[in-house]
């Protein structure tokens, strides 16, 4: 096994070189990746004792899966990190200049603007919508259907957060669901693969990508515009967070420009949709390979609520549903891969690192961290009992990133994923099919199940 080590900068008698993994080739690990992104980094990770490096085509690379080289990543260390070149490149064509994005003053700039609407305060106001959403399509299903809960899901939380967002349903809009599973096959291939072309470039990839970029961008600002006019027009306009965020001014008194205001309420979205989709396509497979802790689940929803709605209030009297959808995001982490990059010379963990590595954050491979969660791979909710999440080390548990860049819309993910996992199990039964049984995990920007989850579904 090789060594690397850093060109100059923080290197000290206490930091290692980098130990290279072996193998890889002309391209390095950059087919294996492409292959399977999630398995090799695991595979790196499990063959390391939390950073291990690798190349992809000439490119220094490294993955991190213990709690304190996570921290230095995120947090210690944080400014030594960018968000990356192959990380901006994929992902500026959809989302713009939004959180996701952007970097220095203006990310700082935006996320005090942006974040205190995502706040705790402000996220009950968004549970009735979610609730009602889902018992919709729970009374869809009660005289039993088939379906792939990996593609159900995409479309109830793209109704949902369409919904939160701009008052709007986007249930039958299957065209949508499709153009951003084009477009986030895209982001992860320009992401890993050294030979991905710029998007401008006329191949068919390429041009499938832009046309579902394109397509998404016009349907969030046909949103905006009509509210903009709406607005100019002296309407009463509903709460929402659009509305949120075109009320919001900067402290010199101004507000967004139009083109900044479409690059976060469609970053918000994109982040929000697909993350919560695959959360939930996952905490439902898992509960159906688990009778016994459905069991439990179901009794805490009857104890709790019977046949009745569920509303905010009571979902402090349902904290089993809750550790078991955290439990899930622990095994299935949605951001499994945190992508940054070394902008100088620093340390992760005991290792130097040089300037211009790309530093794959390997969540999945953190959350099976045997040192850290007891018999990891096996799905057990009580690990989040409020006694046992809070002896976590920091920096163990990242379904959601952490520090300066966390998800600013955490808080409502974790409302939206506590109440689905209650509506849909207090409503419905699911029963795997022989095709949706048996999946792997699949990385497409988010960890989503391939090749899907296959249920036969009918009202409990």
């Amino acid at each position: 096994m090789t060594t690397v080590a850093p060109s100059q900068g923080p290197s000290s008698p206490h930091t290692r070189r980098l130990s290279m993994a072996p193998g890889g080739g002309l391209l390095g690990h950059a087919t294996a990746l492409q292959a399977d992104t999630i398995a090799t980094l695991h595979r790196l990770a499990s063959a390391s004792d939390g950073v291990m490096a690798f190349r992809i085509g000439g490119s220094l690379a490294a993955t991190v899966s213990t709690p304190a080289a996570a921290r230095d990543v995120l947090i210690e260390n944080a400014e030594d990190f960018g968000r990356g070149k192959r990380q901006t490149r994929a992902l500026t064509p959809l989302m713009g200049n939004g959180l996701l994005t952007s970097e220095g003053e203006l990310h700082k700039k935006q996320r005090r603007l942006v974040l205190p609407h995502f706040s705790p305060r402000r996220i009950p106001r968004h549970a009735e919508a979610v609730v009602s959403t889902a018992e919709s399509l729970a009374e869809r299903w009660r005289n039993g259907v088939d379906v792939d809960l990996v593609a159900e899901m995409n479309t109830l939380t793209m109704d949902i957060v369409s919904r939160l967002l701009f008052t709007a349903s986007s249930r039958d809009n299957r065209a949508l669901a499709d153009a951003i599973t084009e477009a986030f096959e895209w982001e992860m291939h320009a992401i890993t693969s050294p030979a991905a072309l710029p998007l401008w470039v006329p191949v068919p990839r390429n041009r499938r990508a832009r046309r579902a970029m394109t397509g998404i961008r016009a349907w969030i600002a046909q949103f905006i515009r009509e509210r903009q006019e709406a607005a100019e027009g002296g309407a009463e306009l509903p709460e929402d967070i659009l509305g949120d965020l075109m009320a919001s001014r900067y402290e010199d008194g101004t507000a967004m420009s139009e083109e900044l205001l479409l690059d976060e309420v469609l970053t918000a979205w994109g982040a929000a949709q697909e993350t919560s989709a695959d959360a939930q396509a996952w905490t439902l497979y898992l509960l159906a390979r688990h009778p016994d802790v459905l069991k439990r689940v179901h009794h805490e929803i009857d104890a709790v609520l019977g046949e009745r709605s569920v509303r905010f209030e009571d979902l402090s009297q349902l904290p089993y549903c809750l550790q078991v959808f955290k439990e899930a995001m622990r095994l299935y982490p949605p951001a499994a891969v945190i992508p940054r990059q070394a902008i100088r010379d620093t340390v992760v963990g005991e290792y130097a690192v040089p300037a211009g590595t790309m530093i794959f954050l390997n969540a999945f491979s953190l959350h099976r961290n045997p040192d850290v969660f007891t018999d990891p791979e096996r799905f057990d909710p009580d690990r989040f009992t409020r006694e046992r999440e809070k002896a976590l080390p920091k920096g163990a548990y990242l379904p959601f990133g952490t520090g300066g860049n966390v998800c600013p819309g955490s808080h409502l993910a974790t409302m939206e994923g506590h109440l689905l996992t209650v509506v849909l199990n207090q409503r419905l039964a699911f029963e795997l099919l022989p095709q949706g049984a048996e999946v792997t995990p699949e990385l497409l920007v988010n960890l989503r199940p391939n090749p899907g989850v296959r249920a036969r579904v009918s009202a409990r």
